[in-house]
């Protein structure tokens, strides 16, 4: 059962610990930084290219903002398919070593616990969608996995996979012998078949619905599965894997829907992985227990039980770590200083993949749409893109690298895309000064062209939640009112929860169209984002060019890398020359964690819950 810690004496203390650091901060601090040095990361070949990182020492000044500065190349490529498809970047399963029988380590405690903010708690994975991953990813697999460093796809449930040369047809060879938890007996065939129906059910917010809406997926035998669609599968191998893209097609226990229905999935899932889903008190925490061993694929972690606490404070997840009340903590770059100078240790991502962006409700230009508002000052189509352009010139981006970043950040020239995507358009990158750079002059005339100015000011509503591991997000909204307001936007920020704002903007409400909402993702292929931005459920910016081109692209009937790479330039032209949305950066997700407990925790940073590899949070000797 989880422990009450807001009950225990410790609790107490965390209050006034709390108090005090946050007067800490106010004020600044002159304890000298500690000495951070970053290593090499080895990365996927063609995905993501070996980065050698700069090694750097933190300097010490007056305001304790300082951080090591990463240069990191995300890259992905579509070029390994000669006269065929790519699988998102790879083509054939790597195998994962079954690690080598060593001496374990005996953990100091029993139950490691991690502190972050709050997500939709459920076990029904696809009733919800990213960030509330978090809940599955311990216990339940997917076809594909990812290497922890390099992101490389690896076999995991799937050992092996081929397709059809135009892309269209998909066969999954599954692994033999593999059990779920709780004597629901041997995975199969049927079980990826339920996975793909389950992402279909009304009450599904999955990503991957739309890819897989029209799929015809078949039992060969009871451990191959071919899935047939109608589009040239540039996503398949992504879609069925744990991240990059893909964790939404989770293989759950048909036997176990068969047998307790959806209720015993609420009780007790069972899945495969090397920790099982031990329990919840709702609004506290989740707790997961290690599988019984041998785990079909060799993991043995070195904790016992996984406790993931649901701590919407910023400064309370640093207390606890402090006061080891827990053992891992997600935490702003600012406040990771801190715990850095009491000791704590960084756990960063393998790859560098994930981006801020603020998105404008609103945005509904696809003809005859019936929830475009011409009344919603940033869509009219008369002025609307000149207050997007003036909101993006008014931001200086590398003043909120340092600031939210701590210098751990690089400019994103259009929202996620970046130069080694198939169709990136190098004068997003040369067009960005004259187009995006800070100029708040030049930001306050275009407002004013446009009706507005302090004296006359636009209302903006900014929704500000808590969301897991993304507490750049809530530093991000707050800078962003020294920026708006000279220029003649009255900001407000209103506190939300995520599920909230998720209904807001997928619905096209009128609340989403007060204002917009800052969002992390991680990096998918292009091909992805423009399904997103036409079809797709979170209507970030929809206009009828990309519609075409996203029906172009469904057309192909083979893999025309030269024209999907044209269909992409063009999508991403529309976004950035009508300033679809503010983009920010791109950085690597990085958490504490108490050294006297644990000794590290590898993973790379693209899965669907963005901290993954549960297996591999090791225990500190």
């Amino acid at each position: 059962m989880a422990h009450r810690w807001h009950r225990s004496p410790k609790a107490i203390f965390l209050v006034f610990l709390a108090t005090l650091l946050a007067s800490v901060l106010a004020c600044g601090g002159t304890a000298a930084e500690p000495q951070i040095i970053e290593k090499q990361v080895i990365v996927e070949k063609e995905v993501i290219k070996e980065v050698p990182v700069i090694e750097q020492v933190v300097v010490v000044k007056e305001v304790i903002r300082e951080v090591i500065k990463e240069v990191p190349v995300v890259k992905e490529v579509i070029k390994e398919i000669p006269k065929e498809v790519t699988i998102d970047r790879i083509v054939v399963a790597t195998p994962t070593p079954i690690p080598a029988q060593t001496q374990k380590v005996k953990a100091k405690v029993g139950r490691v616990v991690y502190a972050f903010g709050e997500v939709v708690e459920t076990n029904r994975h696809w009733s919800v969608s990213r960030p509330s991953y978090y809940q599955f990813d311990p216990w339940a697999e997917t076809m594909v996995g990812l290497d922890a460093k390099t992101n490389e796809r690896t076999r995991r449930l799937a050992k092996d996979w081929e397709w059809s040369p135009n892309g269209k047809e998909w066969t999954f060879h599954l692994e033999e012998g593999v059990q779920f938890q709780h004597g629901f007996g041997e995975f199969t065939s049927k079980d990826v078949l339920h996975a793909l129906e389950r992402q279909q059910w009304p009450d599904s917010q999955s990503g991957s619905a739309q890819f897989f809406s029209e799929a015809v997926a078949e039992a060969v035998d009871d451990h191959t599965v071919k899935i047939t669609i109608p589009f040239v599968g540039v996503d398949m191998v992504a879609r069925v894997s744990r991240g990059w893209g893909g964790g939404e097609l989770l293989m759950y226990s048909a036997a176990q829907f068969e047998k307790e229905g959806v209720e015993g999935i609420d009780k007790m899932p069972a899945g495969t992985g090397s920790y099982q889903y031990g329990g919840r008190e709702q609004g506290l925490s989740i707790w997961f227990e290690k599988a019984p061993q041998p785990h079909w694929r060799g993991e043995n972690p070195d904790f016992d039980e996984v406790e993931i606490r649901w701590v919407r404070e910023d400064m309370t997840r640093l207390a606890m770590l402090l006061t080891e009340e827990a053992h891992i903590a997600s935490m702003s770059r600012e406040l990771q200083v801190e715990a850095a100078k009491r000791g704590m240790k960084p756990a960063s991502a393998a790859v560098p993949t994930n981006y801020l962006s603020l998105f404008f409700g609103g945005l509904y230009y696809t003809e005859g749409d019936p929830d475009f508002d011409p009344n919603v000052p940033w869509a009219n189509r008369d002025t609307g893109k000149l207050i997007r352009q003036a909101m993006n010139k008014s931001i200086n981006r590398q003043e909120m690298i340092d600031h939210v970043l701590k210098g751990q950040g690089e400019v994103m020239y259009n929202t996620a895309l970046n130069p080694s995507l198939l169709g990136w358009n190098p004068k997003w990158e040369s067009d960005f000064e004259e187009l995006y750079g800070y100029d708040p002059e030049k930001a306050k005339a275009l407002m004013a062209e446009a009706g507005y100015s302090p004296e006359n000011p636009m209302e903006f509503t900014v929704y500000n939640y808590v969301s897991s591991d993304e507490p750049e997000t809530v530093v991000m909204v707050e800078a962003l009112i020294n920026y708006w307001k000279p220029i003649g936007i009255d900001v407000k920020i209103l506190d939300i929860d995520w599920g909230t704002v998720r209904k807001y903007y997928r619905g096209k409400t009128t609340q989403i169209k007060k204002g917009g909402y800052g969002n992390v993702i991680t990096v998918r292929s292009a091909a992805s984002r423009l399904e997103a931005w036409s079809v797709g459920k979170s209507a970030y910016y929809q206009t009828d060019r990309i519609m075409e081109r996203y029906n172009e692209f469904r057309a192909l009937d083979d893999f025309d890398e030269k024209r999907i790479g044209e269909i992409i330039q063009d999508f991403g032209d529309d976004k950035y020359y009508n300033f679809a949305d503010i983009p920010f950066f791109f950085f690597r997700l990085t958490v504490m964690y108490n050294p006297k407990f644990v000794e590290s925790w590898s993973f790379p940073g693209t899965s669907g819950s963005k901290t993954s590899h549960w297996d591999l949070i090791k225990a500190a000797q």
